[in-house]
């Protein structure tokens, strides 16, 4: 082990049993912001790829093949662009509301965990300041007890008994800062796909609508 590691690790025995739990959540943060960050990323990867290869089927009436790369896509824009293929022929409203329930499905899929990161960003400063209230609370006690017995705690060792102490405030706002920044940038990401959703489904109801309208007006 490196000279770095273990006064790290020393660092974390002497914060008190609440660093435990705080080191907890930190896992859980950067956990779920890696795997958020690799899901939105395939997400946008996908539909960079789908779009205009289902737009130009959609815009060459071959729906059968649209159908086929909405199945074969893994992305959420592929099960949004399959509800409004099947009511292809319908009205304009429906179309849409249909295309919007299931990207409703999506968006939640989409903002799972979110709420995790947000209980992390709120609970990992209060962890810290109760491990640090709760040392501070045996530091005076101890104090107490040691004037009692006419042997009194030095200043020395009272500093050091508020440092550990301190390290658990020190701790719970780092972990707390680092989950807002992972929560931050998870938002705007899912943001920005639930805006490309919105933007797809308009062109794709313009161009079943259009479409729809070419096969009435061919039709005797």
């Amino acid at each position: 082990m490196t000279v770095s590691f273990i006064n790290a690790w020393g660092i974390l025995l002497k914060g008190g049993p609440m660093m435990w739990p705080i080191l907890l959540l930190s896992i859980l943060a950067v956990t779920v912001g890696i795997e958020k960050f690799l899901c939105l990323s395939a997400i946008e990867k996908e539909a960079r790829k789908f779009k205009p290869v289902f737009f130009k089927a959609v815009r060459e009436n071959r729906m059968k093949d649209a159908l086929g790369i909405c199945e074969d896509n893994i992305s959420g824009i592929g099960n949004i662009c399959r509800a409004g293929l099947m009511k292809f022929g319908s009205s304009v409203d429906l179309i849409k509301a249909s295309m919007i329930e299931a990207a409703g499905f999506e968006i939640h899929a989409l903002k799972q965990r979110l709420n995790l990161l947000v209980f992390i960003v709120n609970a990992a400063p209060l962890l810290g300041l109760l491990g640090t209230t709760s040392a501070l609370c045996v530091v005076f006690h101890a104090a107490q007890m040691r004037s009692n017995a006419l042997n009194p705690l030095s200043l020395g060792d009272m500093s050091s008994g508020i440092w550990q102490a301190l390290l658990t405030t020190s701790a719970g706002l780092t972990v707390g800062i680092i989950s807002y920044a992972i929560y931050s940038f998870t938002a705007d990401r899912v943001n920005e796909v639930i805006v490309s959703f919105e933007q797809t489904i308009s062109e794709a109801v313009g161009i079943l609508q259009a479409v729809s309208e070419l096969d009435r007006q061919e039709d005797p």
